[in-house]
């Protein structure tokens, strides 16, 4: 029984976290857009996806994707901070990220 309400969990993770970054693709494009004309909310928005996503990872013990997600966090954090410029490269391995 532990074993169906395992893949439940997951399944569930899964749907909330192609939910969270469903739309990240698009708003981080429009970070890269935006360069030194940080949209703090469109960042902020971002974070969010990302912290759900983490969050998620953390409680089913998902190491690699919450550690993922924790470095994400920390380059978001770093652009709304106006402590890094988003540029082409950035935003690319954010995308790459997203994608893993």
């Amino acid at each position: 029984m532990a074993m169906i309400e395992d893949d439940e969990i997951i399944q569930v993770f899964i749907e909330e976290s192609v939910e969270h970054i469903d739309g990240i693709e698009t708003d981080l494009l429009d970070i890269e857009k935006d360069g030194k004309n940080i949209n703090v909310d469109l960042v902020n928005k971002v974070f969010r996806a990302i912290h759900s996503v983490k969050g998620g990872a953390g409680f089913l013990g998902l190491e690699h994707i919450k550690e993922l997600a924790h470095e994400m966090e920390n380059i978001l954090n770093l652009i709304r901070n106006v402590e890094l410029v988003p540029d082409s490269n950035l935003i690319n391995i954010l995308l790459d990220a997203t994608d893993k």
